[in-house]
């Protein structure tokens, strides 16, 4: 069971190139330029992948930069499949990642938290 956890992440870890050199090179959309791939989560039987990406742009600008990796995602998928070495391609999918918020988010609090500390004492 183990093995196939590391054969995922292995697997995670090609895609992840593969899209990250697809945007950069080969896809011309111009929403598409502020974007990071931070993650690839892949699904057990490796048939589904879950893209995370993240961005500055907010609002109408996150949704327009949302549909137009979806509009890129069936060529990238045949990308994927003519570089992967896989029985099947995986269905590939583009979630939001709002983890480096969260992170910009809690660092700022910890830093008004340790200018309170410094202003009492």
């Amino acid at each position: 069971m183990n093995s196939s956890y590391q054969r995922a992440d292995r697997i995670s870890d090609v895609i992840k190139k593969e899209v990250v050199n697809v945007l950069a090179r080969e896809v011309k959309d111009p929403r598409l330029s502020f974007v990071t791939i931070t993650r690839v989560v892949m699904s057990r039987d490796l048939k589904n992948a879950k893209i995370y990406f993240a961005t500055i742009k907010e609002g109408e600008e996150l949704e327009s930069i949302l549909e137009g990796l979806k509009s890129a995602s069936g060529f990238m998928q045949r990308k994927l499949g003519s570089r992967l070495q896989l029985r099947y391609t995986p269905h590939i999918s583009f979630v939001s990642d709002s983890s480096i918020e969260r992170e910009t988010r809690m660092d700022k609090i910890l830093k008004d938290i340790e200018q309170e500390l410094e202003q009492k004492g």
